[in-house]
Parts: structure tokens; C-alpha cells; sequence
């Protein structure tokens, strides 16, 4: 399953935002390799939006947190939560459904953050 994204790197923001939140909900992003598959369709999609180009650094070090092999718990919830703040601003600045995804996303992001505060 951790190349079950790249095929969407090319897709719509909604659509990535959408598999974004699946993949928290279902739990599917808990394994390394699922969240460098999403971290890598995050940054195809952002590169070029200069809107969300603030985001990429967080992306960058949680990137390299979990291509370290043993993700430290406290820094990936740090950066969790960092993420979801950066997510709830971008939804200030939204149309459409948007604001509502990227609200949601924010939340699913949260979530998983709290799944570490157990661990750490």
C-alpha cells in the first residue's frame, strides 16, 4: 500500500486532501512508508502554490523523521500539530469546499498527533 498514492500526485487538491484524511481515519498512515507516500504527493502539490509553500518545511523534516528509521514519537507530534495550525490557516484563505477539507484535515491531523502523546 505505500505506493498507493503516487498516483495521485498529479490529481486535484480535494482529491489529495481527501485521501489524506482516509488514510488518517482508517489508520493506514501510521506505517513510515505510507506517510513518506503521502509526505511525497503533498509536495508534488505544493511546490507550485505559493499559498502553501510555508508548509513545505514541516513536510521536509517530517520526511526525514520517519526516513530515519526509528521516528522519535514527541518530534512527530510535534510536527503533527505543527501541520494541522499551517492546515487551519490555509482554510482561512480557501473557496469552496475547500476551507471545510482542509478543517477536516486539520482535525485528522490532531488526532494522529494524539495517538503519539501514548507513546511518549
Amino acid at each position: 500500500m505505500a505506493n498507493q498514492h503516487s498516483s495521485s500526485a498529479g490529481s486535484s487538491a480535494t482529491t489529495l486532501i481527501d485521501d489524506t484524511i482516509r488514510a488518517f481515519d482508517q489508520g493506514q498512515a501510521a506505517s513510515p512508508q505510507e506517510g513518506m507516500s503521502l509526505i511525497t504527493d503533498w509536495f508534488s502539490s505544493v511546490k507550485n502554490n505559493h499559498i502553501a509553500s510555508d508548509i513545505m518545511e514541516p513536510l521536509t523534516q517530517l520526511r526525514n523523521e520517519l526516513q530515519g528509521g526509528a521516528p522519535d514519537a514527541t518530534r512527530l507530534q510535534k510536527l503533527l500539530i505543527q501541520l494541522a495550525d499551517m492546515t487551519e490557516q490555509l482554510a482561512a484563505k480557501g473557496d469552496g469546499d475547500v476551507p471545510s477539507r482542509l478543517t477536516t484535515l486539520a482535525t485528522a491531523l490532531r488526532n494522529f498527533a494524539g495517538q503519539f502523546s501514548t507513546v511518549v
